[in-house]
């Protein structure tokens, strides 16, 4: 639990204990916290534990992430206050003058080690401050890094199988790659054109171990960028929008933002392209739903504008409960059913009960 006591200083005190997560919860001396801006990211301060794992960071008054960083060989993962490796979930930390927040805590579980190099295709020089992200096998993100100046990346993951995915984060269009491996004259050569990972190479990390090298090789394309809205104008975050190359079977793919914007770096090409949403009608470019009938892009130069609207699939909408289904419902079903509880449970008892049943009958009978 965070607490907070007076100081006698201009500046705030952010302070903790860094430990491993199991028995006998030993604690990590020499372990870097970093403190970023809360809102911007930018890097702020830094700690280092002593040899009994607690660390103190002096900072101006403000709101923070704080991250428990492992040095490049560490095989412990890292992860941001409170619990979580993906900095958009870190709980924000508030600083005030004079004051220190204590027991800002963290308990690191023990992983294994990828690593390799970013290296641009031609000229072979490191690209630095490429994302390396790993999603597993069931496509959920479970680890990322960034490369360092020299091109080279330590990403600390779970034990488990990943697919390696680089793209850009300095808007240089750089293509989006998956890292692959393919066997050429007799040879296994690292594959340079997965560029949807869906047949990528799959890495095995086991728990303590290090794992490498998997050198991506990089190079740049060309950048589209639209909106995908509902026929309401209401942005659609989150959806995928495609980019099918003609002249081979290269597909490249992206998702919408909060506000259903996107862009897509792609190398110079032709490309069909289409919008993909759960609970929408899939729509290519210039609101055609068959790929027959659908318009050709040829990207040869920045490209604005490639927009789609797109409509509910009422299909789905409309469908009522099947009986087993409403079975279930009746049954009081916990959170352990294969049901997704979050679909019924509306008013958010983490049960689904009378009252969610006729929410939900109430939101079908006006979709009709």
């Amino acid at each position: 639990m965070i607490s907070c006591v007076s100081v006698q200083a201009n500046n705030g005190i952010i302070s903790g204990v860094v430990s491993e997560d199991v028995y006998p919860y030993a604690t990590i001396p020499n372990f870097f916290v970093v403190c970023y801006n809360f809102y911007s990211g930018e890097y702020v301060a830094m700690g280092i534990t002593q040899s009994d794992g607690t660390y103190q960071i002096k900072l101006p008054s403000g709101d923070y992430k704080v991250y428990a960083q492992p040095k490049n060989e560490s095989m412990y993962i890292p992860e941001y206050y409170e619990d979580t490796f993906d900095s958009f979930h870190a709980k924000k930390i508030n600083v005030s003058d004079g004051q220190t927040v204590s027991q800002v805590n963290f308990e690191l579980a023990i992983g294994g080690l990828i690593e390799g190099m970013v290296l641009h295709l031609f000229e072979r020089t490191p690209i630095s401050f490429m994302r390396i992200e790993a999603y597993g096998i069931n496509g959920n993100l479970q680890g990322y890094t960034t490369s360092l100046d020299d091109g080279r990346y330590y990403l600390h993951v779970p034990e488990g199988k990943y697919k390696l995915r680089a793209y850009d984060t300095r808007d240089r269009n750089y293509v989006t790659v998956f890292y692959d491996e393919g066997i050429i004259n007799n040879e296994q050569v690292v594959v340079i054109n997965n560029f949807d990972g869906i047949d990528a190479y799959i890495i095995s990390v086991k728990k303590g171990y290090g794992k490498g090298y998997y050198d991506f090789f990089i190079f740049e394309g060309i950048k589209v960028e639209g909106i995908v809205t509902g026929i309401d104008q209401s942005p659609v975050p989150n959806a995928i929008v495609w980019a099918l190359a003609i002249s081979d079977e290269n597909q490249h793919w992206t998702k919408t933002q909060s506000d259903g914007s996107y862009e897509i770096i792609v190398p110079e090409a032709s490309y069909l392209f289409y919008a993909d949403s759960s609970n929408y009608l899939h729509q290519y470019y210039q609101h055609v739903y068959n790929e027959v009938n659908a318009t050709v892009v040829t990207v040869d130069k920045t490209i604005t504008g490639i927009d789609f609207q797109l409509q509910i699939n009422k299909n789905d909408a409309n469908k009522l409960i099947d009986v087993i289904t409403m079975l279930q419902i009746l049954s009081n079903f916990s959170i352990s059913q294969l049901i997704p509880l979050n679909d019924y449970d509306l008013n958010d008892n983490h049960q689904v009960d009378m009252m969610d049943i006729i929410q939900v009958l109430d939101i079908l009978s006006k979709r009709s």
